[in-house]
């Protein structure tokens, strides 16, 4: 059988159409939360952010993880362990707003450790903030769960 101009520009337009469906369908189906849901929030509050931040800047190599085998160590440096009594902890999890938790912690010691349980195999940010003077200091480190 053999197809004339007006079959084929038929059959391209099923095709298109069939394809386009399939394609609405497969991004619906997608999950496209908000990095947080409080986006816009922190985007207007940046600036106390950048200020938290260039303050924090001293302290980025005072805080070192170490993978365990059923937890994760976090190693404070001295400097910290003297300016915080307690430190809050944030696992974020960029793919997957459902495994993000927030752990509040006293520093008695110079380490503290996460346990794995609740993480999946993935990339992590962990963020420490503290306060010291009634200035907050924020470390984030990066963490691959494997």
């Amino acid at each position: 059988m053999k197809l004339n101009w007006g079959y084929s520009i038929i059959l391209f337009f099923v095709v298109f159409c069939s394809l386009m469906i399939a394609f609405m369908v497969f991004s619906f189906r997608q999950n496209n939360d908000l990095v947080t849901e409080d986006y816009y929030e922190k985007g207007a509050d940046y600036t106390s952010q950048m200020e938290v931040n260039s303050r924090s800047v001293t302290y980025n190599d005072s805080i070192h993880l170490t993978d365990r085998t059923s937890h994760v160590v976090a190693r404070f440096a001295k400097s910290i362990k003297e300016m915080a009594d307690t430190i809050n902890i944030y696992v974020y999890r960029p793919s997957d707003k459902r495994l993000d938790y927030t752990i509040n912690a006293l520093l008695h010691t110079d380490s503290l450790m996460i346990d794995k349980k609740q993480m999946a195999k993935g990339r992590y940010t962990i963020t420490f903030n503290w306060f010291h003077e009634k200035k907050r200091y924020q470390v984030e480190k990066e963490f691959f769960m494997e």
